[in-house]
């Protein structure tokens, strides 16, 4: 920062000396001169006149039409949360982003020919902060359990743990009210101080068609999208 402000002072400086036709003498200060020929020269302590540039501008270049550019400075730019929090997963065959849901924090799927349908089935996916390491894996457990437990108090919760593909915890908690024509479906891909959360609306008549045609349930689906799911490094 000193080598900047330095070069600055010297850049003013030579604002100075461009100055055609004028003598500055201010309160015993000697200023610059500058010929109308554009003759570079100063005054010296002395009040003589000297002709080139002071000593303290010779490094610097004056030619005609030439520009000055101020030294760049290299900054390493910190790892955001946001790359932090990225990773890669296998999206599910026969679903497709529903641009219209989605938002930047949220990706949204659904069935090909239900894409911008309401009241179909859903595959979300997202990312979320928490405050434990993966070595804390049951406190989140228990904190992701019971945060479901409190917002969902007719409904009947069940959890299961698996592994992604690439190893990591994975935590499913599936939470079905009967009073509702469909069920939600949880999947936490589990990291540090962070999760994959893969969030599945199931509606059980479209769940029961797929079944019947031999093809993947929304949950299934959903599920295999969390264990495909890899975290940059």
């Amino acid at each position: 920062m000193k080598v900047l402000e330095k070069n600055r002072q010297k850049l003013r400086l030579i604002g100075v000396i461009m100055l055609a036709g004028f003598v500055f003498r201010v309160g015993g200060f000697s200023g610059v001169h500058v010929s109308a020929a554009e003759s570079f020269g100063y005054f010296d302590e002395a009040g003589n006149w000297i002709e080139g540039v002071p000593g303290e501008l010779e490094d610097l270049e004056m030619m005609d039409g030439e520009s000055y550019e101020e030294p760049s400075l290299e900054v390493d730019t910190p790892e955001t949360e946001a790359v932090k929090k990225t990773g890669s997963y296998k999206s599910a065959e026969g679903w497709s982003v529903d641009d219209f849901a989605s938002t930047e924090e949220k990706t949204v799927y659904k069935l090909d020919g239900y894409v911008g349908t309401e009241g179909t089935s859903t595959i979300a996916c997202s990312y979320l902060d928490t405050n434990y390491s993966v070595l804390e894996y049951e406190q989140l457990r228990d904190m992701l359990t019971n945060n479901l437990l409190y917002s969902n108090v007719n409904a009947q919760i069940s959890a299961s743990a698996v592994y992604t593909n690439a190893k990591d915890y994975l935590y499913i908690l599936l939470v079905d009210d009967t009073a509702q024509d469909y069920r939600n479906i949880y999947c936490y891909a589990v990291g540090d101080y962070r999760c994959f959360c893969v969030e599945v609306k199931e509606y059980r008549t479209e769940a029961e068609q797929l079944r019947a045609q031999g093809e993947k349930t929304p949950q299934e689906a959903g599920q295999g999208i969390a264990e495909s799911f890899v975290w940059n490094a």
